[in-house]
């Protein structure tokens, strides 16, 4: 019997194109700061 297994980490930079590769990549840093930011206020605030 094989177990299910649940992705909860995926590759987002499979496609090879660096110009996309680049852009990408900067999208999610700025996606990770903005979170950081947004919860760097709720406990500030709490």
């Amino acid at each position: 019997m094989a177990k299910e297994t649940q992705v909860i980490c995926k590759n987002i930079f499979k496609s090879g194109n660096e110009k996309d590769l680049k852009k990408e990549f900067t999208r999610r840093w700025i996606e990770l700061i903005d979170q950081r930011e947004k919860n760097r206020g709720c406990t500030a605030a709490g």
